[in-house]
């Protein structure tokens, strides 16, 4: 993101937060409510109720539950408090490390809407590469410190919100503090290997505008350390013992990336009237991401260090009539000396010949990063009209640049004048939106008023793709003889692969609920949505019921259909890789739908998925326990699916340059997007609480939640999914999972134990190997605080991640190769870091 962009953006916030503090005094920013218990917004457009007095299921996370945990990663922190979340462990693994994907419900994270103040947030600019391409927004870049409330709907609510709202809603609430602070300090590492250091800031300071307006800003600052848990790699480890003492130790890590990242949000309101206000709020934030890729070895890399069973070597002076060396890889029986370090003198004693062994001896691992800018706001007036219609009137805009970089590594085509450090490309995400929420109360006769609410949206996508290093993408003189093209790990964005692409649609819709009786909630919603300069139209609805059975017992359910619209960037994504066949450029790899030759071989333009939703279920209380069972039942048509590797043979290249596709000749192999794949996720959710007071002896509080979750396939194109693929899909996630979560305070004493558990799982280390399928164990990972508060200002806090120094189960022998670097599994839920002990200081003031 260029500078002047940033203090545009920085530079009217704060103009328009100075020009609310002119606004005049009023009272309808701090109307007095009625004091619900946890109360809830998210899910229904009328009149605010309990979590479990709600249609549909609903979580709700104060403050306090984000600040008792030692993580600061919102990924994590919603891990630890909603069963059906999960979040994998990313160490090695291009951008899914740089913006963590995670699943509620079994889904994709792009099947779960995001929003801040009910408002949509913006997809981060990265976007993950594999079978799906899930492209959303980077929760991590809210600071926890923020956070008034956060309310997690576990209901489709496309026909209420648009799209992405399948699996559910997450609605980030945030503080309207008018005076007052905060302010945070924690340090902590890891006690396996004394690594993975973390040091951790953040603060919330409340400011009045006018008499009854607020201005909340808050702030956290991350530096995360790397870790490593990396065992070396048998063949670097051969490369030692034969003699090659240029062989990093290890040749390859697994951990924890370094990370640093920097959030300031700020939440502001003033009234204009006494029946108007105007409200902003956004973000800033910026991110860096460095963590290892996979080692080169200089034995067996080729395009970089080897073709066939030789060394390569280039040569600088091809028409001089003289070759350069043929060295056999491995070890020469006769000297005993590996041919990476014979590669190596050969280069440096003949001036013509050239191996990368001269600058990298003992193999090289890439280092991969990202450099992420983000910034939003979205700014609005809502009030009241006359006639009681109340309006909000909104518009928000969101920005997020991804650069990657990779460091310690070539463009073997360069030869000997290729740079070590790239900047492979950068993507750009743009999003705008314009609402218009009008809501009224009308007497029908029935139990309460009937709540018609309605509005419309404007938005518009962009996803941008560009480059600015032509090396890391340049065919360089020497790939005719052998050398690979790009930056080797992740080739830079070339002239094809650049552009800019966008969305744009409209949405009506109509929410109406009431109370029918003293007993009956009915809700109904339809959503009309018109992508118009794309795949064209969709239409949506919800039916929603609750009945009191008594006054402390309720049954619930819900109805629904909802979709996913593919982000343009998913639309448009290239991920191609460049070699040379009989000196002529070839490429292949991951290619646009809508490109002429996806649509050779049956591509389309992506189109939503389509979801139906089902949910029924029970809420409770039981004095201090407060109790809701719900199942949910989530059928999906159309899913976004990666397509079949497809090779163009040169008859249809030929075919395809004659109908006028350019460029079809230097494609060889390639997938793209397509919607295939059918599910059904089923399960069900428990969700409890209880409160006990012990007089004298403090108040303990318990909180219990438990999932079960299952995805089936039901349908897809034979090919296109691996044995291993169905079995992750179907069974690669826990299907229970288990929070227990016992706070007990006693006078200026706070004691917080927490369990997490999570239920076997399925692996499948090889697809064509059925043999060597197992399940992966159970495991149960322990946290606890304790904390002492001074005068009522000074929190000073011990804790623990993973107390008892849980790991993953150790990768199998017969799963352990030459290549191997992870001693321990990192597909499971948790970190295979071990435990993490931290201490915090709070501040309130």
């Amino acid at each position: 993101m260029n500078k002047s962009l940033k203090l545009c953006t920085l530079s009217s916030t704060l103009v328009l937060l100075g020009s609310m503090t002119a606004g005049a005094p009023a009272a309808f920013a701090q109307q007095d409510s009625p004091e619900l218990e946890e109360v809830v917004v998210t899910g229904s457009r009328g009149a605010p109720r309990t979590a479990l007095e709600s249609a549909a299921p609903v979580d709700v996370f104060s403050a306090q539950d984000f600040q008792d945990q030692g993580t600061a990663d919102m990924n994590d922190l919603l891990r630890n408090l909603v069963p059906s979340f999960n979040v994998d462990v990313q160490d090695i693994n291009d951008s899914n490390s740089l913006v963590r994907p995670a699943t509620l419900r079994g889904l994709p994270a792009d099947d779960t809407l995001v929003l801040i103040n009910g408002k949509r947030r913006h997809r981060s600019a990265a976007i993950q590469f594999g079978r799906q391409g899930t492209h959303f927004p980077d929760i991590a870049q809210i600071p926890p410190i923020a956070l008034q409330q956060v309310e997690v709907l576990r209901d489709g609510a496309s026909a209420q919100y648009g799209s992405d709202a399948i699996a559910g809603v997450i609605n980030f609430r945030l503080k309207e503090n008018s005076s007052g602070g905060t302010f945070e300090a924690k340090h902590g590492r890891l006690t396996r290997t004394d690594d993975g250091m973390l040091n951790y800031y953040a603060g919330n300071y409340g400011l009045p505008l006018g008499d009854n307006g607020f201005a909340s800003l808050s702030f956290d600052y991350t530096d995360q350390r790397k870790s490593d848990r990396a065992v070396q790699r048998g063949d670097a480890q051969a490369l030692i013992d034969a003699g090659n003492n240029a062989v990093s130790v290890p040749a390859q890590k697994q951990g924890l990336p370094d990370t640093e990242l920097m959030n300031f949000f700020v939440n502001a309101a003033v009234d204009l009237s006494p029946d108007q206000e105007l409200y902003s709020f956004g973000g800033y934030s910026e991110k860096e991401v460095f963590l290892g890729f996979f080692f080169r070895n200089p034995e067996n890399r080729g395009g970089v260090f080897t073709s066939g069973g030789n060394q390569l070597f280039a040569d600088l002076t091809p028409n001089d009539g003289n070759d350069c060396p043929v060295i056999p890889t491995g070890v020469n029986p006769n000297t005993g000396e590996t041919s990476s370090l014979a590669a190596r003198d050969a280069s440096l004693a003949n001036p013509n010949c050239f191996s990368f062994n001269e600058f990298y001896p003992g193999g090289y691992t890439p280092e991969f990063g990202g450099a992420n800018t983000d910034v939003s706001n979205v700014t609005g007036i809502r009030g009241e009209l006359d006639d009681g219609t109340s309006y909000d009137v909104s518009i928000g805009n969101g920005f997020s640049e991804m650069t990657y970089f990779l460091n310690n590594t070539t463009n073997p085509s360069m030869g000997p004048d290729s740079p070590t450090n790239f900047e492979p490309g950068i993507y750009t995400t743009i999003e705008n939106n314009l609402n218009i929420d009008l809501v009224k109360g009308f007497d029908v006769g029935l139990y309460s008023d009937l709540n018609v609410a309605y509005g419309v949206e404007w938005r518009r996508e962009i996803f941008k793709v560009r480059s600015e290093d032509q090396d890391s993408w340049r065919i360089g003189p020497y790939a005719d003889q052998g050398f690979g093209v790009g930056s080797d790990g992740f080739q830079g964005f070339g002239p094809d692969q650049v552009g800019s692409w966008d969305r744009k649609n409209w949405a009506f819709y109509v929410d109406l609920e009431s109370d029918v009786t003293d007993r009956l909630l009915l809700g109904a919603a339809l959503r009309y949505e018109d992508f118009y300069n794309t795949f064209g139209d969709t239409t949506n609805g919800k039916l929603s019921m609750r009945y009191r059975l008594t006054d402390t017992m309720n049954i619930r359910g819900t109805v629904s259909t909802g979709f996913r619209a593919p982000s343009p960037g998913q639309a448009n994504i290239s991920n191609i890789s460049t070699g040379v066949v009989d000196s002529v450029p070839v490429n292949q790899g991951q290619i646009p739908p809508t490109n002429p030759i996806s649509q050779r071989f049956g591509g389309s333009e992506l189109g939503p998925e389509e979801a139906t939703n089902y949910a029924l279920g029970w809420t409770a209380e039981f004095g201090g326990l407060d109790l809701s069972i719900d199942y949910f039942r989530i059928e999906i048509d159309e899913r976004i699916l990666n397509s079949a590797t497809f090779d163009l043979t040169p008859e249809i290249a030929q075919e395809l340059e004659d109908s006028g596709v350019s460029g079809a000749r230097s494609i060889v192999s390639f997938n793209y997007y397509t919607n295939d794949m059918s599910t059904v996720n089923e399960g069900v959710e428990v969700v409890g609480s209880w409160d006990m007071d012990w007089d004298n002896g403090g108040n303990t509080a318990f909180n219990a939640s438990w999932a079960y979750q299952k995805q089936e396939l039901t349908d897809f194109t034979p090919g296109l999914l691996t044995r291993a693929n169905v079995a992750d899909l179907e069974d690669g996630i826990p299907r229970n999972r288990i929070n227990l979560r016992t706070t007990h305070s006693l006078m200026d004493w706070r004691f917080t134990l927490q369990a997490n558990y999570y239920d076997e799982y399925f692996s499948v280390p090889s697809s064509s190997d059925p043999s060597r399928d197992y399940w992966v164990g159970d495991k149960t990972i322990f946290s606890g605080e304790i904390a002492y508060t001074y005068n009522d200002s000074y929190t000073f806090i011990l804790g623990a991640d993973n107390l008892f120094d849980t790991m993953p189960e150790k990768v199998r022998d017969v799963d352990f190769f030459p290549y191997s670097s992870n001693e321990y599994l990192t597909s499971g839920a948790f970190s295979p870091n071990g435990r993490f002990v931290y201490g915090r200081v709070q501040m309130n003031f």
